[in-house]
């Protein structure tokens, strides 16, 4: 398949993926408020709770309640496929993007030598090994204390993050992490969710009586799908944010963010119940922000001040730059698959895609970044934005001197 072809179809799964992705958490976040909602009606013994909505100029009249064999109403509507359509084009999209350039898009060579398919499946093994250890702790005693179980998981998962950090470039890990939390969401809906609804129903039409046990059990998985939706969001998003996966301290920063967004979605969960839920929603925000912040702006790991070299306040300037406008997410330390390294770049020759040579002066680097197409470098792709509509000359001319620093 061409390459035009092959960028086609990325288009159509990632729009697929985020219609279906939005229909789904909308989903998750619908039923989950109206379960918070519910306005428990003492005098139906089978009634677990009714509430009216006002909605496209009439009222909606919905009521939980326990079924009886002779009462199955039809239809009956079922939410499934926005979970099955999420997942199944979210890794088409890992499997045609990132598992057929597995070395350009997965891995840092200056972390590691693996080879691009030994990456390929680390990734895809840990989908697998991820969700059997999720499924074994809800399995477990712990499933009776959930907060427990949660922090368990919460522990293994940054465990996770660090080792797998020592081997994927900061972006591949936000989204691996991302794909590993879609992942088991996905699995706790197609193994536990729906099994568990199809029991209750097959019981019920046999005659039996509506087992509230195989619900609460179903509805302990979808809470837990619930409370990573944000989560997950944000680390789906991540590309967007390489002042976060780009930092030397990516897992710190993802800590934080991963974190606040629980609580955040803990307190509108808790709204009627807790007061303050504004209050604490708000203030998490806050010290989320301020926390990033001052995270970003600390050296990096096994820096010695001393070691640094004094940088003019407008390399300064271009050192962030290069670090908010993404450059350093693709042009690491070390030459990689998806973009040549900048380190050492400046006063040496560089071999063109058309054969020529040229000199990496400052007339070079100004062309470049305005117009990464110019002169394309031997064995990359043209991938790098246009950036003359997006920079000032001010600001070209500072990252210029940023990179004349790199070594």
């Amino acid at each position: 398949m061409s390459p035009g072809m092959i960028e086609f179809f990325n288009v159509v799964f990632r729009f697929v993926h985020v219609v279906a992705a939005i229909m789904w958490i909308g989903d998750s976040l619908l039923f989950v408020w109206m379960e918070i909602n519910l306005i428990k009606d003492k005098d139906k013994k089978d009634s677990l709770g009714y509430m009216n909505m006002l909605h496209g100029g009439g009222v909606f009249f919905l009521e939980k309640r326990v079924l009886h064999p002779d009462t199955i109403p039809n239809p009956l509507h079922r939410f499934k496929w926005q979970a099955y359509t999420t997942w199944l084009s979210g890794f088409t999209l890992l499997v045609t993007t990132f598992y057929t350039r597995s070395g350009t898009l997965l891995l840092d060579p200056s972390k590691s030598d693996l080879l691009g398919w030994q990456a390929s499946l680390i990734s895809f093994g840990s989908l697998v090994l991820g969700w059997v250890i999720y499924d074994q702790i809800w399995k477990s005693p712990l499933k009776h204390k959930p907060a427990l179980a949660a922090a368990v998981l919460f522990a293994l998962f940054l465990g996770y993050a660090n080792w797998i950090d020592g081997i994927f470039n900061g972006r591949f890990v936000y989204l691996q992490l991302g794909a590993m939390l879609g992942t088991t969401m996905a699995a706790n809906v197609f193994f536990r969710i729906m099994p568990g609804q199809r029991k209750i129903m097959q019981n019920l039409m046999e005659g039996k009586p509506h087992d509230l046990e195989i619900g609460r059990q179903a509805k302990l998985r979808s809470m837990m799908n619930h409370y990573v939706t944000f989560p997950v969001i944000f680390l789906m998003l991540s590309a967007h944010f390489p002042i976060l996966y780009g930092d030397d301290h990516r897992l710190i920063l993802m800590t934080i963010v991963v974190v606040c967004l629980g609580v955040i979605k803990w307190m509108m969960n808790c709204y009627k119940s807790f007061s303050e839920w504004l209050h604490v929603a708000i203030g998490t925000f806050v010290l989320g922000v301020f926390a990033v912040a001052t995270v970003i702006h600390l050296p990096a790991w096994g820096s010695d001040a001393a070691d640094q070299p004094v940088l003019s306040e407008s390399a300064q300037h271009g050192q962030k730059l290069f670090s908010t406008k993404g450059c350093m997410a693709c042009h690491q330390p070390v030459d990689s698959s998806i973009a040549p390294t900048l380190n050492g770049l400046y006063g040496r020759e560089r071999p063109l895609e058309s054969g020529e040579t040229v000199v990496a002066d400052e007339a070079y680097l100004d062309e470049s970044i305005r117009n990464s197409r110019a002169k394309l470098a031997a064995g990359f792709a043209p991938a790098m934005p246009v950036f003359a509509d997006l920079l000032s000359d001010e600001e070209v001319a500072d990252l210029i001197e940023y990179i004349k620093t790199l070594k």
